[in-house]
C-alpha cells in the first residue's frame, strides 16, 4: 500500500483473518519522505527530539501485515524518558463516529518493550497511557484502542516503554475493526524437548486452618475441586505448613488462618500432636481424593516451616526479629530446631503414615520484612545461616534415619534472584550441595530463571517454582489473573521448572489471590471457584504429569507431548485487552485427531469458563483469533509420532552398580548424557547433569530399588538397580 496522507475510505478484504468488508481512514503511512500538510507539528519524545529519528525509511520487514516500501524510524537511547515516541498533531481534527473508531497503529520492534497508544480530542485533554505487553519481535504488531464516538480526534501518540533500540511505526489508520490484523506464526518442534512436568499443586497454608474447619462434605468438595484430573485442577503437589506456634499472650496475627499453632509450647513442654487438626484434615483428604480419583497415590509433600516456636527466636515472636533482616532463630538452637522439624516430620510418617518427601527449614529467609508483632510467621536467615541450618537439619534427618523417605528442599527465596545467590552460597560452603536434593523458588520477582535452570541442572537437583501469587500486580481482577497466567509459561520456558505451585489454593473473598473463595465470616461456611481456578486449568488439567515440554516460537504460549507421543497439548495466553491471532506450524507432526479447543476468558462476568470446541485440522497448520484476556488450550490427538527423525542414541548401553559407584558401559565410547536417578516410588533422588558417555560416577544411595535412567540426544536408556 503506498497512499500519501488520506481522509477518505476504502474497503480492504482480509478473508484470512475476517471474511467482512472493513471500513478504513488511513491517516499517516510514512511513504513520503516529506511530512504531509495535514500534519500541523509533530515531535519525538525522545532527548535527541526528532534528529533520533526518520520520518520515512525503509520497511524493515515487508509481510501479508505489512506491505508498505516505508516506515517512521525512532532510535531510542538507553538514557531516553520511558515513554520515547512519537506524537502528531493533525491540522484539522478527525471526527470519529461508529465506522472509525478503533485506532490500529502497527509497530514493528526486536524488543519485548511495552507500547501505548493514546490519543486527544479537539480542546480536550491525553487519554491515559494503557501499556499494552506484547512478546513478539522482529515481526509487525497490530495494535488497538477503542476511541470513544462523538469526539473530534485531534492528536495521537505512540510511546514505547522499557528497552532502549529501533522501533518502525507504520499504517496508522481509523477502522470500524477492532480485531488486529498481527498473525503470529507460531513454530512447534518436538525435536527440541525440555523438561518433564512432576505436576501442579498449592500451599495448604494458611487457608487450610480455616476450611480444615468446615464440614466433611465441604471438605471433600474442596479437596475433589483441587486434585481430581477430569473435572478439577489436577493438583499432586502439596506445601504443609510446620507451625512454630507465637507466644499466647500476642494477639497480632492475621485472621484467615495465620496465626498457626505449634506442637511444643516451650523448650520442656511435651510435643502436643492433637495441634494443627484442620490443616491435618485437609492433607488427609487432599490424599484420598486423589487416589479416589486416579486409583494411584501420586502426591508429592514438602513440609515446611515459616518460623520456629517463638521460645527459640531471638525476638519471643513467631513473625519475625526486631530489625527485619537479621537471623532470628537464637545461635544455640539450631539443632533444637532442626530436632523440632524432624519430630514433627517422623510423627506424620510413623503415626498417621503420611509421607513428607522434601522437608524445607526455611520460607522466603532474604524477606527483610519478618519483624516482629507482624501479620504472620515468619524468619529471616542470612546465608550462612541457612547453611547452618542445613548442616543441622541434615545431621538430624541422617541421625533419625528419615533419609530414605524425606530429602532436604532449599531455599524457597522470595524471588529468582535471591535464591541464586544463595545457591551460589551453598556451593562456595563446598559441603552443603550433596545435602539437598531441590532447588524451590518462589517466582514473585527476579529475572536470573535460565541461570536458575542452569545451576541445579549442573549441580543435579530438581528445581520446582514452589510459590508465585499476584504480589505487587496492579490493575483489574481480569489482569492480575492474566498476569499469572503468563508467569507461569515464562517459569516454565526459561526456568524450566518441572513442577509448578501456587500460594493460596483458596482465600476469603479474594478470586485473585484464591482460586477456591470463601466467606469466612459466614457461619454457612459458602465454597464456589473462581474465574482464575478455571484459568489455572487450563494448565494444569492438560499439562499432566510426565508431559514434557517441547519448542513452541511464540513467547505467550507453551508445548508439551505425552509420554507416548500421542497427544500434543498447546496453550497460549492472550493477557492483552486486543485480539491476538495465531497460525501454529505443524508440519513437523504426521496425521491429526479431531482438536479440543479449550478457553477461559480472565473477566469474570463474561462467564466463559474452560468452554470446549472441537476442530479438525486440514493440511499442517491451522489459525486461532484470541480473544482478548483469554487463555486457550488445544489438545491435538496425533495419529503418528513426529514427522522428524529423532538424534542418534549415543548414550550407554550398559550400567552397572557396585561400591557406591555407577559404571557405564559405552561401546561406541562417545557422547554425554544425563543420569536421572529415581526411587521405587518414582521419585527423583539425584541427577548429575552433563557427564561423559562412558566412566564412573560416585553415588551416595539408601538401600533400596532405583531406576536409572540415561538420557542423550532425547532418547532414554533405563535400568534398576539394587542397592544393598
Amino acid at each position: 500500500m503506498k497512499h500519501f496522507l488520506l481522509l477518505s475510505l476504502f474497503v480492504v478484504f482480509n478473508s484470512f483473518i475476517q471474511p467482512a468488508q472493513s471500513a478504513e481512514t488511513v491517516l499517516l503511512d510514512f511513504e513520503s519522505p516529506t511530512v504531509p500538510a495535514t500534519v500541523g507539528s509533530w515531535l519525538n519524545y525522545s532527548n535527541a527530539g526528532v534528529s533520533a529519528s526518520t520520518w520515512s525509511a525503509p520497511n524493515p520487514l515487508v509481510n501479508t501485515i505489512n506491505s508498505s516500501s516505508n516506515a517512521y524510524k525512532i532510535i531510542k537511547q538507553s538514557g531516553d524518558p520511558y515513554w520515547t515516541g512519537l506524537e502528531i498533531n493533525f491540522l484539522n481534527a478527525v471526527p470519529i463516529t461508529a465506522s472509525n473508531q478503533y485506532l490500529h497503529v502497527m509497530v514493528y520492534k526486536a524488543t519485548t518493550s511495552r507500547i501505548a497508544i493514546t490519543y486527544r480530542p479537539d480542546g480536550g485533554n491525553q487519554s491515559s497511557d494503557n501499556w499494552q505487553s506484547n512478546t513478539t519481535t522482529g515481526n509487525w504488531i497490530d495494535y488497538v484502542i477503542s476511541i470513544p464516538t462523538g469526539i473530534n480526534l485531534k492528536m495521537i501518540a505512540i510511546k514505547i516503554a522499557d528497552d532502549a533500540g529501533t522501533y518502525y511505526f507504520d499504517q496508522i489508520r481509523l477502522s470500524d475493526d477492532p480485531n488486529s490484523l498481527t498473525r503470529s506464526p507460531v513454530t512447534i518442534d518436538p525435536a527440541q524437548q525440555f523438561q518433564q512436568l512432576e505436576g501442579w499443586g498449592g500451599s495448604l497454608c494458611w487457608w487450610a486452618n480455616i476450611m480444615g474447619g468446615y464440614s466433611d462434605s465441604k471438605i471433600k468438595t474442596v479437596c475433589d475441586w483441587l486434585t481430581d484430573p477430569v473435572g478439577g485442577l489436577n493438583m499432586n503437589i502439596f506445601r504443609f505448613n510446620i507451625g512454630g506456634g507465637d507466644d499466647p499472650t500476642h494477639n497480632h496475627m492475621r485472621g484467615d488462618g495465620g496465626n498457626m499453632p505449634g506442637y511444643k509450647a516451650s523448650a520442656t513442654a511435651p510435643y502436643d500432636w492433637s495441634q494443627d487438626a484442620n490443616q491435618r484434615k485437609i492433607l488427609q483428604q487432599l490424599i484420598a481424593s486423589r487416589i479416589a480419583k486416579t486409583g494411584v497415590n501420586d502426591i508429592q509433600l514438602i513440609a515446611f516451616s515459616n518460623s520456629p516456636p517463638y521460645w527459640m527466636t531471638r525476638s519471643g515472636c513467631s513473625a519475625g526479629s526486631v530489625e527485619g533482616n537479621v537471623t532470628n532463630l537464637k545461635s544455640d538452637m539450631f539443632d533444637d530446631f532442626a530436632d523440632y522439624l524432624t519430630e514433627v516430620t517422623r510423627y506424620y510418617h510413623d503415626s498417621l503414615g503420611i509421607t513428607f518427601n522434601y522437608l524445607e527449614p526455611f520460607n522466603e529467609p532474604d524477606g527483610g520484612w519478618w519483624k516482629a508483632l507482624g501479620g504472620q510467621e515468619g524468619c529471616y536467615f542470612s546465608n550462612n545461616d541457612q547453611i547452618n541450618m542445613i548442616r543441622e537439619l541434615y545431621a538430624k534427618l541422617s541421625e533419625k534415619n528419615m533419609l530414605s523417605y524425606c530429602k532436604i528442599t532449599a531455599n524457597d527465596a522470595n524471588t529468582i534472584d535471591a535464591c541464586l545467590n544463595a545457591m551460589q552460597a551453598y556451593k562456595n560452603a563446598g559441603d552443603i550441595v550433596p545435602k539437598f536434593e531441590l532447588v524451590s523458588v518462589h517466582s514473585y520477582g527476579g529475572s536470573r530463571r535460565n541461570d536458575l535452570f542452569n545451576w541445579a541442572r549442573t549441580n543435579g537437583k530438581k528445581l520446582w517454582q514452589s510459590e508465585s501469587g499476584p504480589l505487587n500486580v496492579g490493575g483489574t481482577p481480569a489482569f492480575q489473573i492474566m498476569t499469572m497466567s503468563d508467569r507461569i509459561i515464562t517459569d516454565l520456558r526459561d526456568m524450566k521448572c518441572t513442577a509448578w505451585i501456587d500460594w493460596q489454593l483458596a482465600a476469603d473473598a479474594s478470586p485473585t489471590w484464591g482460586l477456591i473463595v470463601g466467606e469466612y465470616s459466614s457461619l454457612q461456611n459458602p465454597i464456589s471457584r473462581a474465574i482464575s481456578y478455571y484459568v489455572r486449568a487450563q494448565f494444569s488439567r492438560y499439562l499432566k504429569p510426565g508431559y514434557r515440554i517441547i519448542f513452541s516460537s511464540a513467547q505467550n504460549s507453551i508445548a508439551a507431548l505425552s509420554p507416548d507421543e500421542k497427544e500434543l497439548v498447546l496453550i497460549v495466553s492472550n493477557k492483552e485487552q486486543l485480539t491476538q491471532n495465531f497460525t501454529f506450524d505443524l508440519s513437523r507432526f504426521e496425521g491429526f485427531g479431531r482438536v479440543k479447543q479449550v478457553r477461559t476468558r480472565a473477566e469474570e462476568s463474561l462467564g466463559i469458563r474452560t468452554a470446549e470446541t472441537f476442530f479438525n485440522i486440514t493440511g499442517k497448520e491451522f489459525s486461532y483469533t484470541s480473544q482478548p484476556e483469554t487463555v486457550t488450550t488445544f489438545v491435538i490427538p496425533l495419529q503418528a509420532p513426529t514427522a522428524v527423525s529423532k538424534p542418534r542414541y549415543a548414550g550407554p548401553q550398559q550400567l552397572r552398580y557396585s561400591d557406591s559407584t555407577i559404571r557405564l558401559v559405552n561401546p561406541d565410547n562417545e557422547g554425554t548424557v544425563e543420569l536421572f536417578i529415581y526411587d521405587s516410588a518414582g521419585v527423583l533422588v539425584m541427577a548429575t547433569g552433563t557427564v561423559n558417555a562412558t566412566g564412573s560416577y560416585p553415588v551416595r544411595l539408601q538401600p533400596g530399588v532405583y531406576l536409572i535412567m540415561c538420557v542423550n540426544n532425547a532418547t532414554t536408556f533405563t535400568q534398576k538397580i539394587l542397592v544393598p
